[in-house]
């Protein structure tokens, strides 16, 4: 048997389960405590709710206070049984002969209280009455009480319905979706079950839906989509709205012939819902899980099949099903944007240094800064899993500004020929939401460094051409002095035709048409015919990706200005990059 310890946590947690402390008045329970004094006569009655350290009063007649300490509670007794508690006088009763409420003028002398009992025999309060003259209740008059104390969790179940479904489809809400589960890892510990759940409509269709047209719509195709899963799925399964426009439904597992189920079911969805007025065919799509019952996978579980249904959307799929390599990779990265901060500040994140040097002479003319970071219990992690994490959630502007004055700083403090510059790369994302070449001009003042000195490296794409104010910072990025260089050219949006509008005065061939270009030879002609005409043009040219001495001879025969790449030099740390600088030897040779 439980200890009373144990059974009091979870009287307590049935309680709070019913979300009833603290909230407004409602003219039900105090219709029913007006009934009770009428109909016994006496000046007080109280519907109580008796938490852990105080009992609070959902309605009340004739009590000034709403809510008392737990010291000072009759219904605190009333609670530990199922049957009413009569208190005839409570001056002669040991038990609150002490209590305030007695002692003090016009004090308790008559208690009588029924428990509240939820359906799972939890008494969460009960309904009481009190006088200040002794009395004693006849048979009739307490199973009079009995029944009102009824009646309140009457009300009480009542509310906890209508609060568990969804207005719009009539279903149990995530709410109720929850409490479900909560009971299975109660009563079905270790069994397994299958989580299904339904998107019913791309969110920016629903949205444009909705401006246009208003709520109706939406609402009526959200019906449709839960009576057609009710009917095929049939009554033995419980379908439940679990957010705006998703439902959710629970399988026993294994599941055999889930796939067949949820392309059938997905097809029968996707179907014109009636009365909707006009053409439209809902975008439903599926997304399950498997788990395994006890509490911690069932906290789980919704967020997985979530995940599993982004993954469907994402492959415009009819479904999908959970992914664990996938949501480790999701949930790496969300905490790696937490982590951010502490990485800028703390040393985490730091930069390296790759040369670049003029082909005619193998003079070196600047370095690429490139972010690392190494992360204290993840390792290393590449700028290409942890750039585009920064991008999508809003923080690579912290990153960009904190490279920037890095970069800048020590363009300050470095002993490096004046004609030696750095290079950042700037994302599309940088141009967004500020003003990227103000911030630049600034750092510059601020750490008094000539602008000429630094570089900005772009990677050329459509963004560069949607959005007029990217050219016009840009442009003003060149007014400073300050070199503009199109990165990784020679794929993508690669195209001539439009670079003259971008005003850029460097152009970085991609690696991709470097690394093997001795091997290649249509990369050879494609390599030679964009340094041909980049040259022509008036463009400054710089091939990366250099491996061998034979490439780095091709590219010095087609007129590549610039080189940059590992058989010339990897990326190296601040110290080491000082002394390669400082150590005046001939590049053009193998590195050891």
């Amino acid at each position: 048997m439980p200890d009373k310890a144990i059974i009091e946590e979870r009287r307590l947690a049935a309680l709070h389960a019913l979300e009833l402390l603290d909230t407004a008045s409602c003219e039900n329970f105090d219709r029913i405590c007006r009934m009770a004094a009428e109909y016994f006569k006496v000046p007080t009655a109280l519907i109580s709710l008796v938490d852990r350290d105080r009992q609070w009063f959902k309605s009340r007649v004739g009590f000034d206070e709403p809510q008392t300490p737990i010291s000072q509670s009759f219904c605190a007794f009333t609670i530990q049984g199922r049957e009413v508690l009569e208190v005839r006088n409570a001056v002669l009763d040991p038990r609150f002969q002490d209590n305030p409420l007695v002692t003090r003028e016009q004090g308790i002398r008559f208690y009588a209280g029924a428990p509240l009992l939820t359906s799972s025999g939890y008494a969460i309060g009960s309904l009481c009455i009190i006088d200040k003259a002794e009395q004693q209740l006849s048979l009739a008059e307490r199973q009079q009480l009995r029944d009102m104390a009824a009646m309140v969790m009457e009300q009480v179940e009542q509310r906890q319905r209508q609060r568990r479904r969804d207005p719009v489809s009539g279903l149990c809400n995530r709410e109720q979706f929850q409490t479900d589960l909560r009971d299975l890892a109660e009563h079905h510990l270790g069994e397994k079950r299958v989580l299904v759940l339904i998107d019913a409509l791309d969110m920016k269709v629903a949205h444009e839906l909705t401006l246009a047209l208003g709520l109706a719509p939406f609402e009526t195709i959200i019906r449709f989509l839960a009576l057609r899963l009710k009917e095929y799925l049939g009554r033995h399964v419980r379908v439940y709205h679990v957010s705006v426009k998703r439902f959710g439904f629970l399988l026993p597992a294994p599941a055999p012939g889930l796939d067949r189920l949820l392309q059938a079911l997905v097809s029968r969805l996707r179907r014109q819902p009636p009365g909707l007025g006009f053409p439209m065919i809902p975008t439903v799509c599926a997304g399950a899980v498997e788990f395994e019952i006890h509490p911690q996978s069932v906290d789980d579980a919704l967020r997985k099949a979530m995940f599993a249904l982004e993954l469907a959307m994402a492959r415009r799929s009819f479904w999908a099903h959970y992914d664990a390599g996938r949501d480790h990779a999701q949930r790496r990265a969300f905490n790696l944007t937490s982590d951010l901060g502490e990485a800028l500040s703390s040393g985490q994140i730091y930069l390296m240094f790759q040369p670049r040097f003029a082909l005619p002479d193998g003079a070196q003319v600047s370095a690429e800064a490139l972010l690392r970071w190494e992360h204290p219990w993840l390792g290393p992690i590449s700028p290409a899993e942890f750039i585009p994490v920064m991008e999508r959630n809003g923080l690579i502007h912290q990153v960009t500004h904190w490279v920037v004055d890095t970069v800048l700083g020590k363009l300050r403090a470095w002993c490096l020929p004046e004609h030696c510059k750095l290079s950042i790369n700037l994302s599309p994302r940088d141009f967004q939401d500020q003003d990227i070449a103000e911030i630049i001009r600034r750092a510059c003042q601020r750490h008094d460094v000539d602008p000429r000195r630094l570089e900005v490296e772009i990677t050329e794409g459509e963004w560069l051409r949607s959005n007029p104010n990217v050219l016009e910072q840009l442009t003003r990025i060149r007014e400073l002095g300050t070199d503009v260089a199109i990165d990784d050219f020679g794929t993508g949006y690669s195209n001539f035709a439009y670079l003259h509008q971008i005003p850029a005065n460097v152009v970085k061939l991609d690696k991709s048409m470097i690394t093997d270009l001795e091997h290649n030879t249509q990369h050879q002609k494609i390599t030679r015919s964009i340094l041909s005409l980049a040259r022509e043009l008036g463009y400054r040219t710089v091939a990366e990706g250099i491996e061998s001495f034979q490439c780095l001879q091709m590219l010095h025969a087609f007129g590549c200005d610039e080189a940059q790449g590992y058989f010339l030099a990897r990326p190296m740390l601040q110290d080491k990059f000082l002394a390669w600088s400082g150590a005046n030897r001939f590049p053009l040779q193998p590195c050891v």
